[in-house]
């Protein structure tokens, strides 16, 4: 049903958009310089003993536990002595009593840099987490104390990261506008020992990213420090993130409220399991990265705001490719598709072929999945699974057990019945409904399927760049006349996955999840709000779409004895000698 002339032809902006990417690669904004040698001020040593202190006096640290709130008397008290203004702020969430203390010391500015360390635990005793988090907070404000500075130094200990960064919510509530804050550095594991390079994490909730500048400064002091390198994504990697954002940690909220921010991680992007004790504490480690965390507070107090670059982009070695450029990319990947499936859709209706009951059939197994998700919600609001965060946490904070299964299987088995419930009513109504291989089946998928990639581009432009090969794949599998062996569709179907599998393994991967552990993570996410409503309608359409697409590909299609007979026409320049139209009377007498 597809004219491939048509479809080529809307390829052409395509190429146009390739060569606009290329020519919007630009150079990474610089770092600022490096501040003052930090190892005789910020002491690893002293630090942890700090940590091994806190941990004997409240062992116990969960967010809304007496050990967390003790602590933070504890944090306020030494503020205080060492000339900061300290503002106390308490908040409840979940039933628990929350608390975050916010240090200021003044300088000849009202720029602001600002450091944050969690300081509730995530397990018990959390030494080389948030206990040594914490001390590294403290030794900053016993580093800072008398020394005059440009810009105002805030230091902020807050609660409830394990409910889904609430403290760091609040926190940007408490911040003053965003324009006057050159810089927030979030600490996090800084004394975790683990083999594993450390990384300043610059992921949001959105599509958003740290500024190049200020992540390449934390970069630099944290090399200079610990003189090894510091892990970082490829390219690839870059866009799966943006495809799918999970900013976990502190960075992420404030990114989304429109701050700079960085985490410096001693244990990659997905914290500690919570139950380290004193003597696990890595000593070199925390002062090494507190002295670069000291590095980068000296830098940007010393120099100008870094400079920022695209609000989102991907890095490619030393060049920086914009983020509207992929997006405008994605969107000329979509175009083509677009216009051959609206073209197939009026053949079809020239034809005489019925496109309306095979949408009416696809809706069917939209419906299916739309029960499935709102099963999920209604299981959320219910208390079925524990109250899930608002923004990404760990994936050890919320373990798939017997219950989590069990609401797994449940939402799987409503999408299941509804899928064969649903679509056997829609085939009972209409008894054409059962052949697959009627071209106005792949009409209706390939338009819902086209408008869907749309719509998600909308939303996720990066989403809709992963899905643009499998949406020309399954078109063509689903439109091509005459259409290929069985075989072959199938195999285009597979080849359409190709992308959206390694999106997912690549997230499992960093997350460390299984995939049984990534689907209730997924659950998590989407019934705590970080995933939209519209982007859960949209997956829930395009998974319809899926099963429909295998449906078709699957169908036995009529075999085609050898190519198409095509009538020759002939233009004034081809032979039009005797006999050309036929034989005369006159000729059949000789």
């Amino acid at each position: 049903m597809i004219e491939p002339r048509i479809y080529r032809a809307a390829f052409v902006p395509a190429i146009f958009a390739v060569v606009l990417v290329m020519f919007s690669i630009e150079s990474r904004p610089r770092p600022l310089a490096q501040g003052l040698a930090a190892d005789v001020l910020f002491d690893g040593r002293q630090a942890k003993a700090v940590t091994r202190q806190i941990v004997a006096a409240d062992r116990d640290r969960r967010a809304g536990t007496s050990g967390d709130r003790a602590l933070a008397v504890r944090v306020r008290r030494t503020l205080a002595t060492r000339g900061f203004a300290v503002e106390v702020d308490r908040f409840e969430r979940d039933g628990k009593d929350l608390v975050n203390v916010i240090g200021r010391r003044p300088g000849r500015s009202r720029r602001q840099v600002v450091v944050v360390a969690t300081r509730d635990a995530t397990g018990v005793p959390d030494a080389a987490g948030s206990a040594g988090d914490t001390a590294a907070l403290i030794e900053l404000s016993r580093v800072f104390e008398g020394r005059p500075s440009r810009k105002t130094l805030v230091l902020a200990s807050v609660d409830g990261s394990t409910l889904g960064q609430v403290g760091a919510r609040r926190l940007v509530g408490k911040l003053e506008d965003p324009a006057l804050v050159d810089g927030v550095l979030v600490i996090s594991s800084l004394g975790v020992r683990r083999s594993q390079a450390p990384s300043v994490v610059s992921w949001s909730n959105d599509t958003t990213r740290s500024g190049i500048g200020l992540e390449r400064t934390v970069s630099d002091s944290v090399r200079q420090e610990l003189s090894r390198p510091l892990a970082g994504a490829r390219p690839a990697g870059q866009i799966a993130r943006l495809a799918f954002p999970t900013g976990i940690g502190a960075q992420g909220v404030l990114l989304d409220s429109g701050h700079d921010a960085v985490r410096v991680s001693g244990d990659g992007e997905v914290p500690d399991t919570g139950r380290s004790e004193p003597d696990a504490v890595d000593e070199d480690r925390l002062g090494g990265l507190g002295r670069a965390t000291l590095r980068s507070v000296t830098a940007l107090d010393q120099g100008p705001r870094p400079e920022h670059g695209p609000r989102t982009y991907v890095t490619v070695v030393s060049q920086v490719v914009p983020g509207w450029g992929l997006s405008l990319l994605g969107l000329t990947l979509i175009l083509p598709a677009l216009v051959g499936t609206v073209d197939a859709f009026a053949r079809a209706r020239r034809r005489g072929r019925a496109v309306i009951p095979w949408l009416t059939w696809l809706g069917a197994g939209v419906l299916a999945f739309v029960l499935g998700l709102g099963v999920s919600y209604v299981l959320a609001l219910l208390g079925a699974v524990p109250g899930p965060p608002a923004a990404p946490v760990a994936p050890d904070l919320y373990p798939l057990d017997l219950a989590a299964g069990a609401v797994l299987a449940v939402a799987a088995l409503v999408v299941a019945l509804g899928w064969v419930g649903l679509r056997s009513l829609a085939a009972g109504a209409d008894p054409a409904l059962e052949d697959r291989a009627n071209p106005a089946a792949g009409v209706a998928v390939a338009l819902v399927l086209t408008l869907a990639t749309l719509a998600m581009w909308a939303v996720n432009p990066y989403s809709a760049l992963i899905l643009a090969p499998g949406l020309h794949l399954w078109i063509l599998a689903t439109l091509a006349d005459p259409p290929p062996s069985r075989r072959a569709r199938l195999l285009m179907v597979a080849a359409g996955l190709l992308l959206p599998v390694l999106l997912i393994a690549y997230h499992l991967i960093t997350l460390h999840l299984d995939p049984l552990s990534g689907a209730w993570y997924l659950f998590l996410l989407v019934t705590g709000g970080h995933v939209s409503v519209t982007s859960a309608l949209l997956g829930c359409v395009l998974a319809a779409v899926l099963g429909s697409v295998v449906a078709i590909a699957r169908a036995a299609h009529p075999e085609v004895e050898g190519p198409p007979e095509v009538p020759s026409l002939r233009g004034p320049g081809s032979y039009a000698g005797p006999g050309s139209l036929g034989g005369t009377s006159s000729a059949l007498r000789r």
